[in-house]
């Protein structure tokens, strides 16, 4: 158990560590585009940017994350699951692209008001992008290839940055240069998704897989309705704000949100490792024993960051964005506790995904997603967009409480074991301490040392 343990840290703090520089660099590209565009820029660019998004998970059909599962599996060889995945990916990308003109041409009005046509053409060059980078770096992180994993994503936020600093920063070009900025990104990962691929994987044979193909819809499809159920929750608020208000709320808004996300990083990098390791995990002991562990100890980080974050969010919000972002604080305050509660959800969602059991999850997303889209048209109108930060706060906190009495019955924990720092947790924060400290006053003497 150890053993497993020392592993997943490890790796866990390798996209920990990857994700950190990936939200430095996330938020150097949020300032930029935030103190360029301003409220208006940025809500029209956030709006334009989640078609793509949106068509994405519509037209994935959970086979990224079948993949994972497989691999973990090992039912099929990653040379095949790699070879159908591009197949795959190049033909839904293409569906879905022709799908997203249809959605400019007849429905921009009504979905998308405020936003001009250019800009949602412009931003459906990224679904066929998209689709191919995830179909292809998830079968990277089945193979627990995290390094990898990460390196492509650091890639993309670093050429996004650079392309940014200089389509915006030197030359003002405004809305476009974003979402251009955006596409090269992409292009630049799905360059380096083929060089990791193919040294990794070696020689390969394209062709359709009948089998494969069946077993990853099959799969794919359970955890392809939670995806779309996901995308709704996090996002159905932006729509919302966008019709009943206007872009400008929706550049208020997205910035509260883009903070208030950025708690996830522990979640997202625990999550991230734990669903290889649960799909290819068949001790269930150390299963039962293992994603408590991790929940209760990231749920307590994360607590712990919100708090900072609560107090420090108007400082952070003025410093990055300037004062014409004020209107983003109390949202960003308000969010914040469905941070929480959505971090512990990712990862026991994670930890049913491996097992098998996705549609659970799906289950618990449905009333979760209905009850926040009552919630916003209720509030959103009454309270702005602080309405809508309650209605997903509200909504995360009932999906985690669901999931939580879900995930105890299936693994026969208790709900303190799950939710509840151990005493096991304060030896390791107690070691982790001190090996901390014992590091800080080696490097102190060197530098003493040094100086006589």
């Amino acid at each position: 158990m150890k053993k497993h343990i020392g592993k997943f840290t490890i790796d866990s703090s390798i996209t920990f560590g990857s994700r950190i520089l990936q939200l430095a660099l996330g938020i150097g590209t949020s300032v930029i585009i935030a103190r360029v565009l301003g409220p208006q820029g940025k809500g029209i660019y956030s709006l334009a940017i989640l078609l793509p998004s949106l068509l994405a998970t519509l037209g994935n059909f959970g086979i990224p994350q079948a993949s994972v599962f497989y691999v973990g599996k090992k039912k099929y060889l990653p040379g095949v699951i790699f070879a159908n995945n591009i197949i795959l990916s190049i033909l839904l990308g293409i569906v879905c692209f022709l799908i997203g003109l249809m959605i400019i041409l007849f429905f921009r009005s009504s979905l998308f008001p405020g936003v001009a046509k250019v800009y949602l053409f412009l931003a459906l060059f990224l679904v066929p992008l998209n689709f191919f980078i995830n179909f292809v770096n998830y079968l990277l992180l089945g193979l627990q290839k995290i390094k990898e994993f990460n390196f492509v994503s650091i890639l993309q936020s670093f050429v996004f940055l650079t392309s940014l600093s200089v389509f915006l920063l030197m030359f003002k070009f405004g809305i476009k240069a974003a979402i251009i900025s955006n596409i090269l990104s992409c292009f630049m990962g799905i360059v380096l998704l083929l060089y990791l691929a193919k040294r990794i994987i070696g020689n390969f044979h394209f062709g359709f897989n009948k089998s494969y193909i069946k077993d990853a819809f099959k799969y794919g499809v359970k955890v392809y309705l939670g995806n779309i159920i996901g995308f709704l929750h996090y996002r159905t608020d932006m729509f919302l704000i966008n019709i009943f208000l206007n872009p400008i709320a929706v550049g208020f808004y997205s910035i509260a949100t883009a903070l208030a996300e950025k708690i996830w990083l522990v979640s997202q990098s625990a999550g991230t490792v734990l669903f290889p390791k649960v799909s290819s995990e068949i001790n269930e002991q150390k299963l039962k024993e293992f994603t408590p562990r991790v929940c209760r100890n990231v749920l307590l980080i994360t607590f712990i960051g919100t708090i900072l974050l609560f107090f420090l969010g108007k400082l952070l919000i003025v410093l990055f964005y300037s004062e014409k972002f004020l209107n983003s604080v109390l949202p960003f305050q308000i969010l914040l506790i469905g941070s929480v509660t959505m971090s512990g959800w990712r990862v026991l969602a994670n930890d049913l995904y491996g097992r098998g059991r996705p549609e659970i999850n799906i289950y618990i997303s449905v009333v979760s997603v209905v009850l926040n889209v009552i919630l916003n048209i209720i509030w959103i109108p009454r309270y702005r967009i602080a309405g809508a930060a309650w209605a997903t706060s509200v909504s995360y906190t009932f999906a985690f409480i669901v999931i939580t009495i879900a995930y105890t019955k299936i693994s026969g924990n208790c709900w303190s074991k799950v939710l509840i720092p151990q005493q096991g947790d304060w030896m390791l924060y107690r070691g982790i301490g001190l090996a901390l400290g014992q590091c800080v006053r080696r490097r102190m003497k060197a530098l003493f040392r040094s100086l006589d």
